[in-house]
């Protein structure tokens, strides 16, 4: 099932796409398929360029996911051309240094970031800037051959701001994010294999069956158990070991206490497929 979300964009761009008078394409197009939603970002005459209206309507779309009882996870994507290619530097350009701090608009990435629902990126084309802190955050991303990531900011004299600097350090280690951020290099889909930025590298026709594919597998298991797996791995990147273990260890003695542990235990002795409920 397929619908598209209203939001509204007042930028030129979307009243060229639209055409005078015409109702402004939707921002963000949504797709069901059982236990997976589908969320394509779609400005593609910005090259799905991340401005206020097109995240704020994001974050409230994936919190109506997390509250509607089915479903389990999201993949996120773009276009051919584009998963992001940064943020709206024309919508930020005449901001002050106050107005930039307290706009809350950075902030709008750390709203995606505490989502508990895992999220898989399908990143196509330019993930570049504020587009490649929005892969950051998703919990898995599978790449086409075209995918392309960098951190452009220093060459028209900014930095990343919605947290690229700290989780890029963390994805690919210091070496490699100096690059990225120091240098503007970019890298290919290869090369973000070999570095971990990503997990999986496909063609370009393949990608969203395989993105599909991983959210099929994450589906299928114990909505519980996945959402207590996600927290203790993202515990990794904001404490230290022996904390991160601690907390570990007392999710997993917690969710012995879920139905779909006892579902899960049942049915591997009985060797039957599971039928998990999120209890």
């Amino acid at each position: 099932m397929s619908e598209q979300i209203p939001g509204a964009d007042a930028d030129a761009g979307a009243d060229a796409r639209a055409g005078a008078g015409a109702p402004a394409a939707p921002l963000l197009l949504v797709e069901h398929s059982g236990l997976i939603a589908t969320v394509t970002l779609n400005r593609p005459e910005k090259r799905n360029a991340l401005n206020r209206e097109l995240l704020e309507l994001l974050v409230q779309t994936l919190r109506g996911f997390e509250q509607d009882g089915t479903t389990r996870v999201v993949v996120l994507r773009g276009d051919r051309r584009a998963f992001a290619a940064g943020a709206d530097i024309g919508a930020l350009s005449d901001a002050g240094a106050i107005d930039l701090y307290t706009a809350g608009f950075s902030e709008l990435w750390d709203d995606v970031a505490a989502m508990k629902l895992p999220l898989v990126a399908a990143v196509s084309g330019y993930a570049l800037g504020g587009g490649l802190e929005l892969a950051l955050i998703c919990d898995v991303v599978v790449a086409a051959d075209s995918a392309r990531f960098g951190f452009p900011e220093a060459g028209i004299g900014i930095i990343p701001g919605a947290g690229g600097t700290q989780r890029i350090v963390r994805a690919v280690g210091k070496s490699m994010a100096m690059d990225l951020v120091l240098t503007g290099r970019r890298l290919d889909a290869a090369e973000a294999l070999a570095s971990g930025l990503v997990s999986r590298v496909v063609t370009e026709d393949a990608l969203d069956a395989e993105a599909h594919t991983v959210a099929e597998r994450i589906a299928a298991g114990a909505p519980l158990a996945t959402r207590m797996a996600k927290h203790a791995v993202l515990s990794a990147y904001d404490t230290g070991l022996t904390a991160g273990v601690a907390h570990e260890r007392t999710l997993s003695a917690l969710i012995a206490a879920s139905a779909d542990r006892a579902e899960g235990m049942r049915a591997f002795s009985e060797r039957t497929t599971p039928e998990f409920e999120g209890k």
